[in-house]
């Protein structure tokens, strides 16, 4: 798989995901991507990517600097760390003043092994039932694990209140999966597949249904769908409670997503 193919399917499947918003705002233009939600969260809900490595970094970010002053907000610029191609978008940002605030490892899981080593994941634990979200009802269900699960690193609440357009959730090339665990919702996750890869999103359980394996669970039923969609490798972008599950499954890291802020221009939110 081309990594190039993996930063792709983050940017698509983060233009669909702000699509789940009907109040966001979205703007491509040659070679970028600048997406604001109704949340004015800078890092979660507010991002600048640039989709062509030869743009000019610096006008990337004066760009986008313009764009989300507009609209009272800061954000974050998407880079990839330990990459030639992003190098000269890192320095940029630094020269800029952005402030590095997150990290996170982009993983893979590809070659001919990709279905053995989902397989490794078993048949789920006695008292997990996993369902393909396909109503409004379970939309619900499953912004509310979202909710509390994400919770751990740092979500505020909000963000997934404003997420209303929830067909985007089984429209054509994506897939959602909701856990009952003991017949109680508690495990989510998501798979969006473009340029040949299943972006793997939202991975979450709750804090009581932890140690069960329902991470690795909800991992290998996404992938599997993604795969059966037409992928034909798996990426994702890891937090820390998730990294070492996804290590052994099978991912390997090939770069750090590192998130630059640029905090709301003075007067803004």
């Amino acid at each position: 798989m081309s990594h190039r193919n993996a930063h792709l399917n983050l940017i698509e499947s983060s233009r669909r995901l702000f699509g789940l918003d009907p109040g966001a705002q979205i703007e491509a233009g040659e070679g970028w991507l600048f997406g604001a939600g109704r949340s004015t969260h800078p890092v979660i809900s507010n991002a600048a990517f640039r989709l062509d490595d030869g743009l000019d970094p610096d006008e990337l970010i004066e760009r986008a600097r313009a764009w989300f002053a507009a609209r009272e907000r800061g954000f974050a610029v998407w880079t990839r760390a330990g990459t030639e191609e992003d190098r000269g978008l890192i320095e940029a940002a630094e020269r800029a003043g952005l402030q590095n605030v997150y990290e996170m490892p982009e993983m893979v899981l590809e070659d001919d092994t990709t279905t053995d080593r989902v397989s490794l994941a078993g048949e789920p634990m006695a008292g997990i039932e996993v369902r393909r979200v396909s109503s409004p009802e379970e939309a619900s269900q499953y912004w509310r694990v979202a909710t509390a699960s994400y919770a751990s690193i740092g979500f505020p609440p909000e963000i997934f209140a404003f997420y209303e357009e929830n067909e985007y959730l089984w429209a054509d090339g994506a897939a959602a999966f909701l856990a009952h665990v003991d017949g109680r919702p508690a495990g989510i996750s998501m798979t969006i597949v473009t340029h040949g890869v299943a972006g793997i999103y939202w991975v979450g359980a709750t804090e009581e249904a932890r140690g069960r394996g329902l991470g690795r669970t909800m991992t290998a039923v996404a992938v599997e769908a993604g795969l059966e969609m037409g992928g034909d490798s798996a990426s994702l972008q890891a937090s820390p409670m998730g990294e070492s599950i996804y290590r052994r499954m099978g991912f390997e890291r090939v770069f750090d997503y590192r998130l630059y802020m640029c905090p709301a221009a003075k007067g803004g939110r």
